[in-house]
Formats: structure tokens, C-alpha cells, sequence
């Protein structure tokens, strides 16, 4: 992201969501406080990115459905976070799997669309100071959900074997988990695309989760398994 003079007293954001309405709400409950302004806007990754590299922000809202969905949204934050910017990932719902992935990929907060605007406004300034913020349904919702995982994911069920994931399905796994496309991982790899798209077909079976995100949020879970044992 370039830089460019601050506008003195506020808080200069990008919104980043595929919705014209959306970012129009994000805007207005932003703005109503008075202490930040909206500067760029995108509803495609392709657009977002050029508006990074044209502009200097001192938050990013990312909305994790902007397609593809959540794999786009993941690397915009990952690229945020890797140019030294603070995103903040938003959803419709806070869906556990894709709150941790968004956290994991460096989102310094998480917000759904229904909260008030003056949980937003909170958000954003602690992402401008550098702080993380979850609000306090969503953290009790992560909590429960790490308890239950916990529990029901033990350490054998994860690593590779005959039944479970094979070495080549973690390598793949690895490589969503860095927020890499279908192409991206299949030019990685040297492999097809289509051959790419079994693979992710098998891991989300093997896994039992439906979601590219909930692939990435137990392959985390996996990592930090390895790293106690």
C-alpha cells in the first residue's frame, strides 16, 4: 500500500465487500461517529487489490463472502496484514469456521452486519491502534466451539494414513490454508486445476466439513496438535 497525507483527526478505511447496499451500510456506520472516514471502496478481489496498491488506509474491512468466497477474503487479509495494514473481516454470520480462518490469516477483529454502529466504530479503532477485537457474543461462540473440537478432533484422525489425509492432500491443504486459489496451488504444485479441485473435494470429506474454511480452520488445529506432541 502506497502512502499518501492522513487526513488529520480520522480514521481513513477501505471497504472491501461484492454488495453496492453493504458497503453503503459499512460506510454509514462508520462515518456516523465522525471519526472515520471511508477512501476506497472494491467488490472484487481484482479491484481491491489495485485499490491497495493506489491508496494508504489505516484499517481494511474485508467481507469474507466476496467471491471466491472465502478464499479471496483470506488472501486480502493475509496481504494486509503482510504490508503492515490492520484488516478486520466482516460476514453476514459469524460462522466459527470462518471467524478462525480470518483470525489465523491475521484479521485484527470480526464483525456481523446486524451488530450497531457503534460496535463497528469500536472495532475500527482498536484495528487502528493495533488491537485485536472480537466482540463478546462472537469470543463466547469461539470458545464453544474450541471446546467441542477439541475433544472431538484428536490428533490420530488428522494425520496422514490410508484412511485419512494423504501426504499430497496435506501439501494441498497447506497451500489453501495460505489463502492460494485452485490455480495458484495447481501452478505450485505442477499439477491441473481439476486435479487441485479433487483434492480439496477429498480433503472436505475427509475433514467432515463442507467449507474451504473449515478445511483451513482444522488444518490450524492440526499444526498446533503437532507443535504440543
Amino acid at each position: 500500500m502506497s502512502q499518501k497525507p492522513p487526513i488529520s483527526g480520522r480514521i481513513e478505511v477501505a471497504v472491501f465487500d461484492a454488495g453496492e447496499i453493504s458497503r453503503m451500510g459499512a460506510r454509514l456506520a462508520l462515518e456516523s461517529g465522525g471519526g472515520v472516514l471511508v477512501t476506497g471502496e472494491a467488490d472484487d478481489e481484482t479491484s481491491a487489490l489495485a485499490v491497495l496498491a493506489a491508496g494508504s488506509y489505516d484499517v481494511v474491512l474485508i467481507d469474507v463472502g466476496l467471491p471466491p468466497a472465502p478464499t479471496a477474503a483470506l488472501a486480502l487479509v493475509a496481504a494486509v496484514r503482510r504490508a503492515g495494514g490492520h484488516p478486520v473481516a466482516m460476514g453476514a454470520h459469524a460462522d466459527p469456521d470462518t471467524v478462525f480462518a480470518a483470525l489465523r490469516a491475521g484479521a485484527a477483529g470480526y464483525l456481523t452486519k446486524e451488530m450497531p454502529a457503534a460496535a463497528w466504530g469500536r472495532a475500527v479503532a482498536a484495528a487502528a491502534r493495533g488491537e485485536t477485537s472480537v466482540p463478546r457474543s462472537i469470543t463466547a461462540l469461539l470458545v464453544d466451539y474450541v471446546r467441542a473440537h477439541s475433544a472431538a478432533t484428536p490428533l490420530a484422525v488428522l494425520m496422514p494414513s490410508e484412511q485419512r489425509l494423504t501426504r499430497r492432500e496435506l501439501v494441498v491443504l497447506e497451500s489453501v490454508a495460505r489463502g492460494q486459489t485452485n490455480r495458484a496451488v495447481a501452478a505450485e504444485l505442477s499439477i491441473s486445476v481439476e486435479t487441485v479441485r479433487s483434492h480439496v473435494s477429498h480433503i472436505l470429506a475427509k475433514l467432515g466439513t463442507p467449507t474451504r474454511s473449515g478445511a483451513v480452520a482444522r488444518y490450524h488445529e492440526l499444526r498446533a496438535a503437532q507443535a504440543v506432541h
